[in-house]
């Protein structure tokens, strides 16, 4: 099912976080267009990344896509309390970061498979989800909230 242009912002995020997930993680193949880099040089990117766009991106989802979407069907009120416990994780995870201390590999690794998993859940389950249950005309509508917090 081709992605509605309302949510279309949204999934432009995921696949810029689904690249930085993917240079997180321990068992990823280096190539050109995903370097090798040093564990502090992960830890740097991934706190960039989590200040510049995914709090960002989490705050829309939080604030605008759940209250547009809660109470309208079960299942997706059973997802999105999912999603919400994986951004808390997501956060905690970041929180841990900063904090610095040891297993910074281990960590970075548990981030990325956190991120790559939540993106995937989102992608994969959430949005076709909302564009079966909602029409077109609702989705332009929180199209038009989305924009306006970007």
């Amino acid at each position: 099912m081709p992605r509605s242009k309302s949510l279309v912002p949204l999934s432009h995020d995921h696949h810029h976080a689904l690249k930085l997930a993917q240079a997180l993680k321990k068992s990823t193949l280096r190539t050109e267009s995903l370097p090798t880099m040093s564990s502090e040089e992960k830890a740097r990117r991934a706190l960039e990344f989590y200040e510049s766009d995914l709090a960002l991106h989490f705050e829309a989802e939080e604030k605008l896509l759940y209250p547009f979407v809660k109470g309208r069907d079960a299942l997706l009120d059973s997802l999105f309390l999912e999603i919400m416990e994986e951004h808390k994780k997501i956060k905690l995870q970041i929180e841990s970061l900063r904090e610095g201390g040891g297993l910074l590999e281990e960590k970075l690794d548990y981030l990325g498979r956190l991120l790559e998993g939540h993106i995937r859940k989102e992608e994969r389950e959430l949005f076709p989800r909302i564009q079966e249950v909602f029409s077109e005309a609702e989705l332009n509508n929180l199209n038009g909230k989305i924009k306006a917090v970007r």
